[in-house]
């Protein structure tokens, strides 16, 4: 009698261990689906953030491009219309300066309200 209470118990404690781990390893299992679908979520939404911030940074550098080759333009035309008049040369060369120097700032400035390149969420544990 006491074999066959001892085997009984053993089967209930046993039973009862078994329910409990797979309803553990259930929980974890929705848990770990809802994280991964949050992730999923997170990664959509970065990867149009950072494609966004792509666009706007080579707009950004296509416009001070513009800017630079037009400053370059019109300084070399000023210079082979100055021929040696040292003072249409030096002119020339302080618009060019006056140009680039807006350019940089126009630059800068768009760069720092562009903000920083967005960061990629963390993978979730399993």
């Amino acid at each position: 009698m006491r074999t066959v209470n001892r085997i009984k118990s053993a089967l209930v404690v046993s039973a009862l261990v078994l329910g409990v781990s797979s309803t553990a390893a259930m929980a974890d299992d929705t848990s770990t689906q809802a994280a991964k679908a949050q992730y999923r979520t997170q990664i959509s939404a970065f990867k149009a953030s950072n494609s966004t911030w792509k666009a706007s940074k080579a707009a950004i550098k296509a416009t001070f491009a513009n800017a630079k080759a037009s400053a370059i333009a019109t300084r070399d035309a000023a210079l082979s219309a100055a021929g040696t008049d040292e003072v249409a040369i030096v002119a020339a060369k302080t618009a060019f300066r006056t140009a680039m120097d807006q350019a940089k700032a126009t630059r800068d400035s768009a760069i720092a309200q562009l903000g920083a390149k967005p960061t990629k969420p963390a993978k979730p544990v399993s």
